[in-house]
């Protein structure tokens, strides 16, 4: 039917496209190693397993026994709907010999018997090379989309090779006949490998976000640009124990990637300037509600165009309650700002002083919280306040103090590093045992860690446990 799409199969893609055209040719192209037999896998395993539709995946790239262990590592298991009839493959290395029209007829024969609606053709590059003079390939594509793709209805991939170091597809006319172009690619984000799918043509819908990031980490993965939840209802969030000689971060995933913060550390969270507010706040907000209903103090100082009630209002999101607040948490606030309205009694108002006394200040508020509660202190601190009131050394300056406290008092600090004042940014990493960094392409949430050094992970909110927490996908 012109128009109607089928789900690609692809988890996260069909976030961004229709899904790919019914019916449709579809040039799946890319570099060796890109992932295109796992999207194609994924594309037909799909089809059978979530709407009974058979698929028939010819390959000339391997064998049959090989194709069916490394699905199955997937999760795929294709010998079992193999049996079930709802899948075959047909094994084309054996029929390289007998020519290409050989090659057709048996796919065509197949597709036809098993009444299939999912095809894959992997690679067709080997076709191609086998017809030789590109005006046969121009009319092969034509006769191929109507003999099966128009009288049979199914919906059918053909994987493109591409060679490293080129970037055409085939002989360049391709594109044209195909119904859908989808490029896969591996790039480089600083010396991390990032996987990047880019939609070149996908007839009878417009695609706003043609690019976006994949992994293929326990199969293919697309990543649609961070979007926001909204939560039906807030629950209580659940602690998360620490690691040995460790803070956790409140995410497990993160808590696996760093081994959780070090008892007596300074952490860096290095911005760039496409990072939102809700972004970075996914990040550090269950690190501090993990230490508030462990009956940990926290002092929050906020960055530029954070106030005291973005924090509160966040953290009550979690399921904490304004008497937790109270007891454990302490947030220094300008004193003509602080003081528009009633404010809570853990909003601390100061005004701006010299740098020693606002220093001598800042230590009677940890003291005060140390005799009250026993307990390390978390402190969170915006760099750009500081360096904002105390100029770059000032900061430098307090910083050093605070990171010798912190070592010596067993606590936890973390910096956050906006793009405001970038020189103080390339002089923080040298303080810090754990550097991170967060960014994003593509509307893709990225975040990787410079010390410990860690792959790049994918971020997206998970919503599911009632609070926010960051699920990390490392890209592979």
């Amino acid at each position: 039917m012109e128009g109607a799409f089928v789900p690609s199969g692809i988890r996260g893609l069909d976030e961004v496209i229709p899904g790919l055209p019914e019916g449709g040719l579809i040039l799946l192209a890319g570099n060796p190693g890109t992932g295109k037999t796992m999207f194609s896998a994924s594309f037909i395993h799909y089809g059978i397993v979530e709407r009974g539709e058979k698929g028939v995946y010819a390959s000339l790239a391997e064998g049959k026994r090989e194709f069916y262990a490394s699905m199955k590592a997937l999760g795929y298991d294709f010998e079992k709907l193999e049996r079930e009839g709802m899948f075959r493959f047909l094994n084309l290395i054996t029929l390289i010999g007998e020519g290409v029209s050989t090659l057709i007829n048996e796919v065509l024969a197949e597709a036809e018997d098993l009444g299939a609606k999912r095809l894959v053709i992997d690679p067709f590059s080997a076709i191609a090379q086998g017809l030789g003079d590109p005006r046969e390939v121009r009319v092969f594509l034509h006769t191929f989309l109507s003999k099966i793709v128009k009288r049979l209805g199914c919906t059918t991939i053909l994987v493109e090779e591409i060679p490293l170091g080129r970037r055409a597809i085939g002989y360049g006319f391709e594109e044209f006949v195909a119904d859908a172009v989808i490029i896969l690619r591996n790039t480089r984000y600083e010396d991390k490998l990032l996987r990047e799918l880019r939609i070149m043509k996908l007839r009878g819908a417009e695609v706003r976000n043609p690019d976006v990031c994949f992994t293929l980490h326990g199969g293919f993965k697309a990543f649609p640009p961070f979007g926001k939840a909204r939560l039906e209802a807030a629950r209580r969030y659940e602690p998360v124990p620490d690691p040995p000689n460790a803070y956790s971060t409140g995410v497990r995933d993160l808590d696996e990637a760093l081994g959780g913060y070090p008892k007596g550390s300074v952490v860096m969270l290095d911005l760039d300037m496409k990072i939102s507010a809700e972004q970075y706040r996914l990040i550090v907000t269950p690190t501090i509600a993990n230490f508030i209903v462990k009956k940990r103090p926290v002092i929050v100082v906020p960055t530029a165009g954070a106030a005291w009630m973005d924090v509160a209002n966040y953290l009550k999101g979690y399921g904490l309650s304004e008497e937790e607040l109270t007891d454990r948490l302490r947030i220094p606030a300008l004193r003509d700002a602080a003081l528009e309205a009633p404010t809570p009694s853990y909003v601390i108002p100061y005004e701006p002083k010299s740098l020693k006394e606002s220093y001598e200040d800042f230590l009677k508020l940890e003291e005060e919280l140390l005799r009250r509660h026993g307990q390390p202190i978390l402190k969170f601190v915006g760099l750009d306040w500081l360096v904002h009131f105390w100029g770059e050394e000032g900061a430098i300056h307090l910083l050093n103090l605070d990171a010798r406290r912190t070592r010596y008092l067993g606590g936890l600090t973390i910096l956050l590093g906006k793009p405001i004042y970038p020189e103080i940014l390339k002089r923080m990493p040298p303080l810090a045992s754990v550097h991170l960094k967060l960014t994003r392409r593509h509307g893709c949430f990225l975040l990787y860690g410079v010390k410990p050094r860690t792959p790049l992970y994918a971020v997206e909110a998970d919503y599911s446990k009632g609070y926010p927490l960051p699920k990390l996908t490392p890209i592979v």
